[in-house]
């Protein structure tokens, strides 16, 4: 324990620093601190309760190794702890002798090689908000536990009031969006692309989430069509459910309310992935409606289970209700307003209208003997662009391919956004031989064209056409799709063009292997990528992954 003749004045002084701040990383740095030099050095943790998943999360520390650190992320509440004890009888536990610890606090005092262990639970107004844990070198600490008891329910409340004001800065920023949004909304209600594009931007602020999609029921009202997405994995999406009798959008427009899937009573189903590849664990949807009319559903996503609460839930009911009566005016003032045929971030039409015409365009060319060819254009490496940069550059690096994409076609040519990093396009009356000069054309540009904040980037471009490779809309898209997976597999940054049909035989290759291996390589990329996002460290506690004064190894121990 700090000095008896200067405790006093040392403890005001560490409270006036623990009380000075509102912002939550800041009084718990501030806590391990105070606890740090009252303790004469003691390793220190600090934790949050999370009341739905039951556990102790970390959120800060001090001295403890790396491999107790590993432990300690995320602690149950019915694991055999101190930490358990002090939860279930809500007063400070402690212990000396390891071999009469519960286990789990006896594995963390062996290996740091500590003296006795402390438990604090922090309770302000007779509610858990976590607990501190303190492993200590001299035993004689064990005795003090009224006085740390008092600090920890000093650091409880410190707590407490900035997760209050945490909560009333989150409302106010998501009202003060939600006002910006009814007027961006006003402005643009004759325009369903910006009504789009508007809605799934705010959703994500809305929902403290970086996907979702709206979906628009089709005029027919068989099924829905993707409207508008973001953070959406390209390939899974033909994975996404979206008829109008058995998908979630199905279910929550004919119930009429908001439905929560990932909740711990209904799974989600029929979904796409997130562009890291994770399966989504949390669903929020809600239905637009406008009076009686059923114009489609707003759904967000996460990857981790119980993600969305009832303040998400209001907000975003808040945004449907304005975006429904946006919707209903710009579709009413549009022809055939039963959907939009714009992807709502790039201006290109969207998978659902590229099908529609490449089925037509394929019709056409075989009454005219017209050749037809179609590029898939993939964007290299996004996922380290929104791992580096962040999402937002991620969606502009979208755009600037989209933008460039266009500006480099003829006016019969269709481009698309078929995918989260993926464009399709539709070359008519355009060979094989042709499409390739195309699509090495617009290779070049890109890369001739660095993205402003972004720099260079660069994409790689699979082709097949009609006649040479294949004569159906199934077989055109499958050799255009295995040249993409080639041309990613060979390296990327380069345009392949199918090696079936008439090309068989061009060049001496095997081709149905290489697909075969393209194929296989990418699967195993995506999967690797997943991997290393689901052992990268929790976002509760970034700060444990960087360097700084109050994270770590502790110097000298």
């Amino acid at each position: 324990m700090t000095g008896e003749s200067n405790i006093l004045p040392r403890l005001l002084q560490l409270q006036k620093s623990l009380f000075s701040s509102l912002k939550l990383k800041e009084v718990l740095d501030n806590a391990v601190t105070l606890f740090t030099e009252l303790a004469a050095g003691a390793k220190v943790a600090v934790f949050l309760c999370d009341n739905e998943s039951t556990t102790f999360k970390l959120m800060a520390a001090k001295g403890y190794s790396d491999s107790s650190l590993d432990q300690l992320k995320v602690v149950p509440f019915a694991i055999d702890s101190l930490l358990k004890v002090a939860y279930q009888k809500r007063a400070p536990q402690a212990c000396a002798d390891p071999a009469q610890a519960p286990d789990f606090s006896a594995m963390i005092m062996r290996k740091e090689a500590s003296s006795g262990q402390i438990a604090l639970p922090l309770v302000s107004n007779n509610l858990l908000v976590g607990a501190v844990l303190l492993d200590v070198s001299n035993p004689q600490l064990l005795g003090f536990l009224d006085f740390l008891r008092e600090v920890a329910d000093l650091v409880a409340t410190a707590i407490s009031n900035s997760i209050l004001f945490g909560r009333s800065e989150y409302e106010r920023e998501r009202l003060n969006t939600l006002y910006k949004t009814s007027c961006a909304l006003s402005s643009k209600a004759l325009e369903v692309g910006p009504v789009l594009k508007i809605a799934a931007d705010t959703a994500l602020v809305l929902g403290n989430t970086p996907t979702c999609a709206i979906l628009l029921l089709d005029e027919s009202g068989d099924k829905f069509q993707l409207a508008a997405f973001k953070g959406l994995d390209g390939p899974s999406l033909s994975d996404f459910d979206m008829s109008a009798d058995r998908s979630i959008a199905a279910s929550c427009l004919k119930a009429g309310q908001t439905e929560i899937y990932g909740d711990g009573q209904r799974e989600p189903h029929g979904m796409p992935r997130a562009m890291s590849g994770r399966p989504f664990a949390s669903v929020l949807a809600i239905p637009l409606r406008a009076g009686e009319r059923n114009i489609g559903v707003l759904e967000v996503f996460s990857t981790e289970s119980r993600a969305f609460h009832r303040e998400h839930q209001d907000l975003l009911e808040s945004l449907a209700e304005q975006v429904s009566s946006a919707l209903n005016i710009a579709l009413s003032h549009t022809p055939g307003g039963g959907g939009s045929i714009l992807d709502a971030h790039t201006g290109l039409v969207n998978r659902v209208h590229f099908e529609s015409c490449l089925v037509k365009e394929l019709e056409r060319s075989q009454r005219h003997s017209h050749n037809l060819s179609v590029m898939l254009v993939d964007i290299d490496h996004l996922s380290q662009i929104n791992d580096m940069l962040g999402q937002m550059k991620g969606d502009d690096a979208i755009k600037h391919v989209a933008t460039t994409i266009k500006s480099g076609l003829r006016d019969i040519d269709i481009p698309s956004r078929f995918g989260g990093e993926e464009f399709a396009v539709i070359l008519p009356e355009t060979s094989q031989e042709n499409a390739l000069e195309v699509a090495d054309r617009l290779r070049q540009k890109l890369r001739q064209s660095p993205a402003p904040g972004i720099g260079l980037i660069t994409v790689s471009v699979g082709i097949a056409s009609f006649p040479g490779n294949a004569e159906s809309f199934e077989n055109l898209m499958r050799d255009a799709e295995h040249a993409l997976n080639i041309a990613k597999y060979e390296g990327r940054d380069r345009v392949k063009s199918a090696l079936t049909g008439a090309y068989k035989d061009k060049g001496g290759l095997n081709w149905d292997e290489l697909a075969k291996q393209a194929r296989m390589s990418v699967i195993s990329e995506r999967q690797s990528r997943l991997q290393s996002r689901l052992t990268a460290t929790p976002e509760y506690a970034t700060w444990l992954a960087k360097p700084g004064s109050l994270v770590g190894k502790k110097k000298g121990l």
